[in-house]
């Protein structure tokens, strides 16, 4: 058994602090010990001392410690007074102990029970106006969420500008010459139509290959059982006084040690293959031959072909300018040939997009599509 700590108690009814825990009637008001809960100065609950962390407890000599009954005290049912486990009747009124159940532990169990049901309670009633202020973060966020629908509403509509009268109309056709050129390059199988100038067993790639096992010394590392540490904490024995626990921790430390392991070593093998030179001719893109005007007569440029040459890919762009008088303002927009071709320099139109810029159309001035364009500038 641990040695035995002082306790002390306050008085619930004047509260006089600091009673020692011998004492069964408070020394202020003379009421005997009720519903009260121990404690030891100077340490709280829970908490643990090192072996070198005891100087301030205050021990029962010994003594003393030997008529100490180690068990709890037990209260009486009718008075609610703090008795002696020793005591067959309250020393307050008289009743026996046989009339009373609960002991020191029932008592504080049932108390800390209380203290529980209380703070529940007060946690409802604490949760009862959030739910108003939920509601209320509900509506807020409810409105949030209209006002960024109508916005993002809003900005994908669509939106006609008049008064767009047309400045320029262009056209662009160009034609890619291709040259037919020889070249000289290798590889690991012969294209179609190539000439083969040369073939070689080369390298073409390597593979790893186990070749054998060596023997290393590897440092590793440990935990390993030192010592053991005495700590100690206090067990409340209900009457009055606390009991010293001795509990032991286990310390360890790092050992190192070396081990001969086996580690693999490998090699790289060359894997060869054949690898064919040769030359071969390919259409190479060389030259544009390129076509523009800024009327409705647009062609195809007048193409000379070069010895080894042919006509390759062919492009072409039709686009108008506008002009806003009122705003000072032009823009130019590409579309397709059959829409270019109806409309003309001098012609007011109306250009529908959305409210960010972007997917616009020619349009009448309500707005109903007769052609699409991208802008370009």
């Amino acid at each position: 058994m641990g040695k035995l700590v002082m306790g002390y108690w306050d008085c619930p009814y004047c509260q006089y602090q600091g009673i020692s825990g011998d004492q069964g009637k408070c020394p202020q008001c003379g009421r005997p010990r009720g519903d009260v809960k121990f404690y030891m100065k100077g340490y709280a609950e829970g908490q643990t001392r090192e072996e070198n962390e005891r100087g301030d407890i205050e021990y029962l000599d010994e003594e003393k410690a030997k008529y100490v009954n180690r068990n709890p005290d037990w209260y009486c049912s009718y008075c609610n007074t703090l008795n002696s486990d020793n005591a067959e009747k309250c020393s307050n009124c008289g009743a026996t102990r046989a009339d009373s159940e609960a002991n020191y532990f029932d008592q504080l169990k049932k108390r800390q029970q209380q203290q529980q049901q209380s703070a529940q309670a007060q946690q409802a009633q604490q949760r009862a106006p959030e739910k108003g202020g939920s509601k209320k973060w509900l509506i807020f966020l409810a409105v949030a969420a209209i006002a960024i629908f109508g916005i993002v509403k809003f900005m994908s509509g669509n939106t006609t500008q008049g008064d767009l009268k047309v400045t320029r109309i262009e056209w662009a056709r160009s034609i890619n010459i291709e040259q037919n050129i020889q070249y000289s390059e290798s590889g690991w199988t012969l294209p179609a139509g190539a000439e083969l100038t040369a073939q070689k067993e080369e390298v073409h790639h390597y593979d790893t290959v186990l070749d054998h096992y060596q023997n290393v010394q590897v440092e590793r590392s440990r935990e390993v059982l030192d010592h053991y540490e005495t700590y100690y904490t206090y067990k409340d024995m209900g009457n009055g006084y606390f009991e010293e626990v001795a509990n032991e921790r286990p310390i360890y430390k790092t050992e190192y040690y070396t081990e001969t392991v086996q580690q693999p070593v490998y090699r790289q093998v060359p894997r060869y293959q054949t690898k064919y030179y040769y030359t071969i001719w390919r259409w190479t893109p060389a030259r544009d031959v390129k076509a523009t005007g800024d009327d409705h007569n647009a062609q195809w440029p007048e193409v000379t072909l070069r010895e080894n040459e042919r006509e390759g890919q062919r492009t072409e762009a039709y686009a108008f300018q506008v002009v806003n008088e009122k705003k000072n303002t032009t823009a130019a927009y590409q579309l397709s040939e059959a829409d270019w071709r109806n409309i003309k320099v001098g012609d007011n139109l109306f250009i529908t997009a959305r409210r960010t810029g972007s997917g616009a159309f020619i349009s009448d001035k309500d707005g109903n599509k007769i052609a699409d364009i991208v802008q370009i500038k």
